[in-house]
């Protein structure tokens, strides 16, 4: 195997990893009744757990490549998660945004 393509995969592995267990951690965040749950403390422990996998990401990759692609998937990923866990509504607009960051995210992951 090529060494470029288990880079790839290594990266595209650990931003999953990282969107989905921050968006696991906000969502338990915002729906735990109070602060002092269960729920929240596994959330904001997720959630922290998020933080230091961007940690590994900065580590890895140059912040002009890593930022952009992280700062938009948690965008989609947090708005996926409040549409489908949380009810919200996600407007027209707000899908053609997505649409565009995810347009983003394809030309930049492409130069790498």
């Amino acid at each position: 195997m090529s060494v470029d393509w288990i880079n790839s995969l290594r990266t595209a592995v650990l931003f999953s990893a990282y969107i989905a267990v921050s968006c696991v951690g906000l969502f338990l965040i915002k729906s735990a009744g109070s602060w002092k749950s269960v729920t929240f403390l596994f959330g904001f422990s997720l959630y922290a757990g998020g933080a230091v996998m961007w940690m590994v990401i900065l580590r890895l990759l140059p912040l002009s490549f890593a930022f952009p692609i992280a700062a938009g998937s948690l965008v989609i990923g947090t708005m996926l998660t409040g549409a489908l866990f949380l009810k919200e509504t996600v407007g027209v607009w707000q899908s053609v945004g997505a649409a565009m960051i995810v347009a983003g995210i394809s030309l930049i992951a492409g130069t790498r």
